[in-house]
């Protein structure tokens, strides 16, 4: 493999190479290998710039600089690094782009970084493809253990029942097996109703699934609704040692988390939304989270306003509001709000879902987990989480990131002179960022998760292990291709691939520094204070920021420090 990419590098290295990054103007020397960019400064006491050609997001070759006569490369990164390296002589600016091309649009998963690095020195800790065990992790939590409501099913053990599912998940006890073959032919892609979170306090569950598949003729399934049932029978009763347990007026809830006019839409389609005179004891709530294509042009517009690549290099105020970011997470975080509240105060069943169950499920479960069970507020329990819900329940990482690039994103403008040079650049940046042609299936759904943990981790910076450096790192490496954690879309397909005997984990690399990820103000105690919610936080949606250092910005560049004055006045 490695022989092969080094017939793709058309030139290996480039002396006095100019780099614009920011206000910074550098010379040094470039270096290309077969999976990074490095570019080595001529100063000793700057560090060498590395840049993994996965992490690559678009390069524009443009017309010689008119003042220096140097031919420049203009690279986005999917970190939302911008740098432009200008060469002295053409020929040498197209070998680099070329090489850059051919390096970045891989066609296979084997051919990223992940492949190829080797941790020097090795990591001292070992046991990241360990560190979620499915068995442990439900045990935790009670099942077979405290509460014998639930079982574990071994129907999907060769994936042929849900491709897109883990080969072990968790059922209500009274289902059986053949139940649940019927069912699953009512959920799409069979990703049928599966618990992912047990709550210590009552027993209440979070359950996820995918949409049913109800269509124009209103079709239903009595095994569909016998499961969601049993889901919602399963807790023990509201009276636990003669005393009641605060607020257990039990409000079952099916959470919808696409809009209205979405869910309804997929009627069209065979799919939709359940028909609730059907469901008993429970009722249905639609959160509203947007679809992964407007969530990909709101991240596109938030960028470019942080970037301030039209303002001088200033944030573009105006521009960040328009993009509406805030209001994605805000949405996000009330319907959080909503599930922790039916879970833990109302001692309610909530079962989650959106189209597919593996983008708008998986941050609305999994931040909702967060904020109902200190364990995963820990440094290993935020590993298992994320395990558990994005990465054994199936988001699809692979395509959601783009790990495989697409020569679209390059384009050579050389050869374009003046102002058609700046408006053929407009025009190709507006394609981008609207992506009809290329990738729809992109998407910041798991960039979106990361941001809505470090608002948590804002408003209540005592309640958590973790630190903010973690989750910059966690965003840089989903998309660095260095580890083989997120490298592919399902559980089915890691098995297939078996990256752990091929890649390094990035939970070994989080655990053998861990010392740089921990939270200084972490208090444990403050998450065992029954009388301060027994560990159960409640975030204000309404108190949220932009995430600035993962843009490389100051708070002050790009939040109203008044506005947010007050965010973790609340329970600490």
């Amino acid at each position: 493999m490695p022989e092969d990419r080094i017939d793709l590098l058309k030139i290996a290295k480039v002396e006095d190479v100019q780099l614009e990054k920011g206000q910074e103007v550098l010379t040094g020397t470039l270096h290309l290998t077969i999976h990074n960019l490095i570019f080595h400064h001529d100063d000793p006491s700057q560090e060498e710039l590395w840049i993994p050609y996965p992490i690559i997001h678009t390069v524009e070759r443009r017309p010689p600089s008119l003042q220096t006569g140097r031919h420049p490369l203009y690279i986005r990164c999917r970190d939302f690094l911008i740098v432009t390296i200008s060469m002295l002589k053409g020929g040498e600016a197209q070998d680099v782009y070329d090489s850059i091309q051919k390096l970045t649009c891989v066609t296979s998963t084997e051919q990223l970084y992940a492949y190829a690095y080797k941790p020097q020195p090795p990591f001292t800790a070992q046991g990241g493809w360990r560190i979620y065990d499915p068995t442990k992790e439900y045990e935790r939590m009670g099942v077979q253990t405290t509460n014998h409501q639930w079982r574990y099913t071994v129907i999907n053990r060769d994936y042929t029942y849900s491709p897109t599912y883990p080969r072990t998940f968790v059922v209500p006890q009274k289902i059986s097996d053949n139940v649940l073959n019927y069912a699953g032919k009512y959920r799409s892609k069979a990703r049928i109703p599966a618990l992912s979170y047990l709550h210590w306090h009552n027993m209440a569950t979070i359950t996820r699934s995918s949409q049913p598949l109800v269509g124009f003729k209103q079709a239903r399934s009595i095994q569909d609704e016998k499961l969601i049932e049993a889901i919602f029978e399963s807790n023990l009763p509201p009276s636990q040692d003669g005393k009641a347990v605060y607020g257990s007026t039990a409000a079952n809830l099916i959470v919808d988390a696409r809009p209205v006019a979405n869910a309804v839409g997929n009627l069209a389609r065979g799919a939709g939304t359940e028909n609730m005179e059907n469901y008993r004891g429970c009722k249905k709530v639609y959160i509203a989270v947007d679809n992964i294509h407007v969530m990909r042009d709101s991240l596109a517009k938030m960028s470019e306003a942080m970037q301030g690549a039209e303002n001088n290099g200033q944030v573009n105020r105006i521009g960040l509001q328009r993009s509406n970011w805030l209001k994605h997470l805000n949405i996000l975080l009330e319907g959080t709000c909503t599930i922790v509240r039916s879970v833990h105060v109302y001692n309610s069943h909530v079962l989650v879902h959106c189209s597919d169950g593996w983008d708008r499920t998986a941050q609305l479960v999994s931040i909702s987990e967060l904020c109902l069970d200190p364990y995963y507020r820990t440094f290993e329990g935020f590993m298992v989480l994320i395990e558990k819900e994005w990465i054994s329940f199936g988001h699809k990482f692979a395509d959601r990131c783009g790990h495989l690039s697409n020569e679209k994103y390059f384009v050579n403008l050389s050869h374009t002179g003046g102002n058609a040079a700046t408006n053929t650049i407009k025009d190709m940046q507006n394609k981008f960022y609207k992506s009809n042609y290329y990738q729809r299936e992109t998407s910041p759904v798991f960039h979106q998760f990361l941001d809505c943990v470090y608002q948590l981790v804002y408003q209540f910076p005592t309640r958590f292990e973790f630190n903010e450096r973690m989750l910059i790192e966690l965003h840089y490496h989903v998309y660095s291709c260095q580890f083989g954690t997120f490298l592919f879309n399902c559980e089915r397909e890691r098995v297939t691939h078996q990256p752990e005997s091929k890649t390094s984990s990035i939970w070994d690399y989080f655990n053998s520094y861990k010392e740089n990820f921990v939270n200084p103000l972490f208090d444990p105690k403050k998450n065992e204070d029954i009388v301060d919610g027994g560990g159960v936080l409640f975030p204000d949606a309404r108190k949220i920021r932009y995430w600035a250092q993962l843009f490389n910005r100051n708070d002050d560049e790009v939040n109203e420090m008044p506005v947010y004055a007050t965010v973790g006045n609340g329970p600490l």
